[in-house]
């Protein structure tokens, strides 16, 4: 995953102790088996990005880590599940694709910081009260061989001595 790109306004507003600004993860849910999107923000109100609707929903978002030796796996751990969602999600019984996009709020207007495009909804844990999702790619790129070469004294002859 490349490095992150975020505004100058962003950081400076990440890391002021005092700021009229707000954080907020936008994830759109897109499946064959879902009548339409599911667009949710982590917010108490719904906010309006790029012409589409996010529904205020109570989430906790952690952004996959910038670590090359590991897969980037995002977390989302959502509390008071609602019937909405339980449904949804047991209706998905493939991959569904998830669209990842931050966005900073400030004096009603929405700013994108961050775009992580082409994941996957991995695994969906659905309890009474809470509900985790794994969200990564659909292919372990990490554990895929570089090339589909074998290379060997036989085929290769000048890589060995």
């Amino acid at each position: 995953m490349s490095i992150r790109q975020i505004s100058a306004e962003g950081l400076r507003d990440m890391f002021a102790q005092n700021t009229d600004a707000a954080i907020f993860a936008l994830l759109t849910f897109t499946h064959p088996n879902l009548s339409e999107s599911i667009r949710l923000v982590n917010n108490t109100e719904a906010i309006t990005y790029d012409g589409q609707l996010y529904e205020g929903f109570p989430f906790r978002f952690t952004p996959p880590a910038e670590d090359e030796e590991r897969e980037a796996v995002a977390t989302v751990e959502v509390s008071n599940v609602d019937r909405r969602l339980t449904e949804a999600l047991r209706t998905i019984q493939s991959l569904a694709g998830v669209d990842i996009q931050v966005v900073r709020w400030k004096a009603g207007t929405v700013t994108r910081e961050m775009h992580i495009p082409g994941m996957y909804l991995m695994s969906a844990d659905i309890g009474t009260e809470t509900a985790s999702l794994q969200i990564s790619h659909a292919f372990d790129i990490l554990n895929e061989p570089a090339t589909q070469d074998i290379l060997s004294p036989g085929t290769a002859p000048g890589l060995f001595r």
